[in-house]
């Protein structure tokens, strides 16, 4: 199996690294590859040849400080793991007759303080991310440089704690435009999948003068909503939906968070249905090697 984390040393030795694991059976359990060393113009030149060389692989997200870039390598169990989600998701939205109120906005790049001043550009010289995928209403977030309300990182190889690093990344580089980030982790030898929904809360103001340090303790931090864990029972057919057990209840998303507004009449939160959740999960393992 390729290594997770890796030296950059030249763009040819970069594109080596992907063949290896995009050409083998390594790509159904490597979905993620850290690099090392890479700088921003390394990274233009990387986006660049991405084009040229038709690759689909996506740049999850770019530290400038720390010179790291996470590279996504998606086969199928790490699509079905995000995009089959999302869908439960925007199925929910359209049930509830406003599918032409929200914009689908897939993997699109967004840069850390992007659509304020001082902030990031598009030139890549700043932290960067490309979620697998987001979404955002139309109405609230119709410009094009506005952030997604909705982001979703799904990973087989990465570690839980390296998926809330890019949860945090998502809310703090959005200036907390982000509302709701949903992380998918597949656990293959423990055949399971761990679903955690992130929102932010802000603590009580301090009482006393709004010094610099007050502003700082008063800034809205993540914190752990909702946490679901579906099992696959041993000697059951992973396409069989009721072979996985469900435990957290039902995937629930506010509309206010969604959508930037209370609900209106006939509207309300989403719910995505442990029945549905045991659905998403047969699709996810049927195609895991």
């Amino acid at each position: 199996m390729a290594s997770s984390h890796i030296q950059f040393t030249t763009s040819e030795a970069f594109w080596d690294h992907i063949d290896a694991v995009t050409s083998s059976a390594a790509t159904q359990h490597v979905d993620a590859l850290t690099f090392q060393g890479v700088s921003p113009q390394d990274l233009n030149g990387l986006i660049d040849e991405r084009g040229t060389r038709g690759r689909g692989i996506r740049f999850r997200r770019f530290d400038t400080q720390e010179q790291i870039l996470i590279v996504v390598i998606p086969g199928k169990p790490h699509e079905r793991l995000h995009l089959n989600l999302y869908f439960e998701v925007r199925d929910e939205i359209s049930l509830m007759g406003l599918r032409d109120a929200w914009n689908n906005d897939g993997a699109t790049r967004f840069f850390r303080g992007q659509g304020h001043p001082g902030g990031d550009d598009a030139d890549g010289d700043g932290d960067a991310g490309e979620p697998d995928s987001s979404g955002s209403p139309r109405q609230q977030r119709g410009e094009r440089e506005a952030w997604p309300t909705l982001v979703m990182e799904a990973s087989g190889s990465s570690t839980l704690a390296d998926l809330r690093k890019d949860m945090r990344w998502w809310f703090s580089a959005s200036g907390h435009q982000v509302k709701i980030v949903l992380l998918a982790k597949l656990d293959r030898p423990g055949r399971e999948i761990i679903l955690e929904k992130w929102v932010e809360t802000t603590p009580p103001p301090r009482p006393g003068p709004v010094t610099r340090a007050a502003a700082r303790a008063n800034t809205p931090y993540p914190v752990r909503a909702q946490e679901i864990t579906i099992h696959w029972t041993p000697g059951m057919a992973a396409a069989i939906p009721a072979s996985h057990v469900v435990t957290g209840g039902d995937l629930q998303l506010e509309f206010n968070l969604l959508f930037l507004r209370p609900p209106g009449p006939m509207e309300g939160d989403f719910l995505i249905t442990t029945s549905r959740l045991q659905v998403w999960a047969s699709t996810v393992w049927e195609v895991v090697v």
